[in-house]
């Protein structure tokens, strides 16, 4: 019987290891971008809407505009 030859498989002979490339980022992406800044601008305006508003209960004057 005759042994094998058994050869050492040096780190030249291996292939190079390659990073994945990442697919193409999801077309929807943008749109999900593009909805959650709407969100945060349409919330800031109402806070600053509202922060902005006289209170009800001032005085009276407000209520004597609002019945004219």
């Amino acid at each position: 019987m005759t042994n094998p030859t058994v050869t050492a498989q040096t780190f030249s002979a291996l292939p190079p290891i390659r990073m994945e490339t990442s697919n193409a980022a999801n077309p929807l992406r943008s749109v999900l971008v593009t909805v959650f800044v709407l969100k945060i601008a349409i919330a800031a305006f109402l806070i600053a809407t509202v922060s902005l508003a006289p209170p009800v209960s001032t005085n009276a004057h407000y209520t004597t505009l609002a019945s004219n």
